[in-house]
């Protein structure tokens, strides 16, 4: 999963960065592509998860690969590409911290 993640980081910053799509389109396609090949190749399940809905998948997927665009090529995206970065990392975190246990 962190191969394809990555590979879809570097396609969305590609893209983003020469071609000027924006980097929300490009991240929705490449995690539609991720989820295709989770269930079609690995049954819907990743690292021993268990079977997973296909929106679980997207979601996570969409996750990880913001997070490495983040990392990679966010100095060079627009700054509405950079603000719809910003959105997903900050609705991860805040549904994250809810998850937590209170100590």
């Amino acid at each position: 999963m962190n191969d394809l993640a990555l590979a879809a980081a570097v396609n969305v910053c590609e893209l983003a960065v020469e071609q000027k799509l924006p980097v929300q389109n490009g991240v929705i396609s490449n995690a539609k592509a991720i989820t295709y090949v989770v269930s079609s190749v690995h049954g819907s399940e990743i690292a021993g998860t268990g079977k997973l809905e296909a929106s679980q998948i997207v979601n996570g997927t969409i996750v990880q690969i913001v997070g490495r665009v983040k990392q990679g090529c966010y100095a060079k995206i627009t700054a509405a590409d950079k603000k719809f970065v910003d959105e997903v990392i900050a609705q991860f975190t805040a549904q994250a911290n809810k998850q937590q246990p209170k100590k």
